[in-house]
């Protein structure tokens, strides 16, 4: 396995659950959703693993709180995004 920033993972999990749920945040151009992730990873705390086991560590550490802090920093980015879009 090589070195993995889970974080970014995660991101992608929650922003995907965010369109899912948010027509608005659906209808970005995809470059806008890359965006957003990008706003939002430079803001979170990176949790790199380089095993299996590992992963496993680090996601059941993070979930509760990270997925909150996650969804928070998402929504500050679609405010961004939505604001000033390229």
């Amino acid at each position: 396995m090589t070195v993995r920033n889970l974080m970014e993972e995660i991101v992608g999990k929650v922003l995907k659950e965010m369109a899912a749920a948010q027509p608005e945040l659906a209808n970005l151009d995809p470059i806008h959703r890359d965006d957003m992730m990008a706003i939002a990873l430079n803001k979170l705390p990176p949790r790199y693993t380089t095993t299996t086991r590992g992963e496993v560590i680090v996601k059941s550490q993070v979930r509760a709180q990270l997925e909150s802090d996650v969804y928070r920093e998402l929504t500050e980015a679609f405010k961004i995004v939505t604001k000033s879009p390229r």
